[in-house]
C-alpha cells in the first residue's frame, strides 16, 4: 500500500454531492490565512457570514479556525490527488473589514464587489493560484515572496507598495495609485499605473512597466530587468 488511512480518512471517500455549510464567524476577524486548493470569495458587509461549499464528504476536512482576529482556512484532505480539481471547494466570506491576507494556497481569491479596505496587506509564500480583486484603499501593500501566483488588483489607492521575490506576475495597471513603490527581485513582470510618483528598486530579470506620467526615481537598478513606460 502507498498509504494507510483511518476509518475517518478522506482517502476512501468520494467527493459526494455539492452542498453549502454555514459556519461561525466573528465580526472582529481582520486577518485571513488560506492554504491548499480552496477558493475564497470576499464580500464587504456588516452582515458577517462564512459559508463553505463543496462535496459533502470533503467538507468535514475543511478547517475554518478562528484565533483572535485571524481566520485560518486549511484542509486536512491529505489525499486530494484522488479528487477532481474541476469540483472546487469554495469559502464565501463576508466581513466589514480585512487588513491582511496570508496566502499559501492553490485556489483563487476574488470579490463580489469593490472592497473599501483603508489599509490592506496581501502576502504570499509558495502560492500558485490567481488573485483578482477590486479595491478602494488608502494603502495597499503586496509581498510576493515565493511561488508563481499572479495578482491582479484594480480600483484606487493613494499608496501602493509591491514586492516580488520570485516568478509571479503583478497586474496593477488598472489600479489608480498616486504614490507607487516597486521593489522587484523576481522574474515575472510588474505592471503599474502611477499618477504622482514612482519609486523603483529593480534587482532581477523581471521588468516593470508603468502607465501615467509620474515623477520617477530609480534608487536601485542592478538587475537585467527593464523599466518601461507604456
Amino acid at each position: 500500500m502507498l498509504f494507510s488511512c483511518g476509518k475517518d480518512s478522506s482517502c476512501f471517500k468520494n467527493t459526494g454531492k455539492i452542498i453549502s455549510e454555514h459556519r461561525a464567524i466573528a465580526a472582529d476577524v481582520r486577518e485571513i490565512s488560506i492554504d491548499d486548493n480552496i477558493d475564497l470569495v470576499l464580500t464587504q458587509s456588516n452582515e458577517v457570514s462564512l459559508m463553505v461549499e463543496g462535496g459533502e464528504n470533503l467538507l468535514p476536512f475543511i478547517n475554518t479556525d478562528i484565533s483572535g482576529s485571524e481566520l485560518k482556512i486549511s484542509s486536512d484532505n491529505k489525499c486530494s490527488f484522488l479528487r477532481a480539481y474541476d469540483i472546487p471547494i469554495t469559502v464565501y466570506l463576508s466581513l466589514p473589514n480585512i487588513t491582511k491576507i496570508y496566502y499559501t494556497g492553490k485556489g483563487t481569491i476574488s470579490c463580489t464587489a469593490t472592497l473599501n479596505f483603508s489599509d490592506f496587506t496581501f502576502e504570499t509564500n509558495q502560492g500558485t493560484g490567481s488573485i483578482n480583486l477590486t479595491m478602494n484603499s488608502d494603502k495597499i501593500s503586496i509581498f510576493q515572496h515565493t511561488g508563481p501566483s499572479d495578482i491582479t488588483i484594480s480600483g484606487n489607492s493613494k499608496y501602493l507598495y509591491l514586492y516580488a521575490g520570485e516568478n509571479g506576475w503583478l497586474f496593477f495597471n488598472h489600479l489608480e495609485a498616486d504614490y507607487v513603490h516597486t521593489n522587484h527581485a523576481g522574474t515575472g513582470d510588474m505592471i503599474v499605473k502611477a499618477n504622482k510618483t514612482l519609486l523603483v528598486e529593480l534587482t532581477s530579470i523581471g521588468n516593470i512597466d508603468y502607465y501615467g506620467n509620474p515623477i520617477v526615481t530609480v534608487s536601485v537598478h542592478t538587475g537585467a530587468g527593464q523599466l518601461r513606460k507604456k
